[in-house]
């Protein structure tokens, strides 16, 4: 009955924390190719997506115009200076 026992206590104290560091370790690997898969593939269709020529500039967002207009705008008022030396 006692070495049963101790049996057991070996089991659980020796075995089973090697056993769940095994399981936990390929859990890990597995999600870490998993997120390397999914970063890829978002790299792919980006650089597939941006087809441009070197020098070539691509807008993606133009923000709303706000305020006053420019398209009636005759000229600022002139000032005249003196340059000091």
């Amino acid at each position: 009955m006692l070495f049963k026992i101790f049996l057991i206590i070996c089991l659980i104290l020796f075995i089973f924390p090697r056993l769940l560091k095994w399981a936990l370790r390929g859990f890990v690997v597995s999600q870490i190719n998993k997120a390397q898969q999914d970063f890829n593939q978002k790299q792919q269709s980006y650089h597939s997506s941006s087809n441009k020529r070197e020098g070539q500039i691509d807008v993606d967002f133009v923000p709303p115009k706000k305020g006053k207009s420019t398209e009636n705008f005759d000229g600022g008022e002139y000032v005249d200076y003196e340059e000091v030396k």
